[in-house]
């Protein structure tokens, strides 16, 4: 089996132009930039993967913008307007991990208790805490295995968001806090591979007969978040 993690396209809350506290996180879009980015992803990714993958996603406005432009740049629609060639799934476990509802300047506020209590620990005000959204991962890796082997698949991409990934990543490998503080946040659009580590040049991380490539690393996890 291969799992392709795509990270969404450049949105308007990464550039500053909408907020959480006036727009609903599930409602903010890709920038020009960013369908630019999803429609690079889909051409490296190729029709072919696309064609043959299950293909699972979060509910959210920017990562479904995202899945549909990769489909564009791999010439498998010529519009976002057209009707897909594959079934999609929407699963709202993937969604972004919630920051509550005070949007950056919130965030910001909350940074020196989070640093003090610890990144994957601190639960956001009126949001949650990267180790709660690990339960629903786990619930979805779950019934994602399931559905692969029952659909007797072997390829998968999924389209979610960069600190839903790295929760995955955690999940899947069983890594410790530790070694999650050691990943950095993908560049969007970024695609990071799960499959056999016999086929991997120097996988980042193995578990059984799993690798990982693809992950952006740090040695100093004082800076992993960003």
């Amino acid at each position: 089996m291969i799992i392709k993690l795509m990270r969404h396209g450049l949105s308007g809350a990464n550039t500053g132009e909408q907020d959480t506290k006036d727009t609903p996180d599930h409602r903010i879009s890709l920038v020009p930039k960013g369908i630019k980015q999803a429609n690079a992803a889909g051409l490296k990714l190729g029709a072919d993967y696309l064609l043959e993958a299950m293909v699972f996603l979060s509910p959210y406005k920017r990562t479904r913008q995202t899945m549909v432009e990769a489909f564009v740049g791999a010439g498998l629609i010529s519009s976002a307007d057209e009707k897909l060639p594959v079934r999609t799934y929407e699963d709202p476990r993937l969604r972004e991990v919630e920051h509550g509802y005070e949007g950056q300047a919130g965030m910001d506020a909350q940074k020196p208790l989070r640093d003090k209590i610890g990144y994957f620990w601190y639960q956001m005000e009126r949001g949650e805490s990267p180790v709660q959204a690990y339960d629903r991962i786990s619930g979805f890796l779950e019934s994602f295995m399931r559905q692969m082997e029952r659909k007797k698949k072997d390829k998968a991409l999924i389209v979610s968001h960069g600190l839903t990934i790295r929760i995955f990543v955690m999940r899947f490998f069983h890594l410790t806090v530790e070694q999650f503080d050691m990943l950095r946040n993908p560049h969007n659009c970024d695609v990071i591979t799960i499959g056999p580590k016999a086929d991997m040049k120097n996988p980042q991380f193995t578990s059984g007969r799993w690798g990982v490539t693809g992950l952006r690393l740090v040695t100093d996890s004082s800076n992993s978040h960003k």
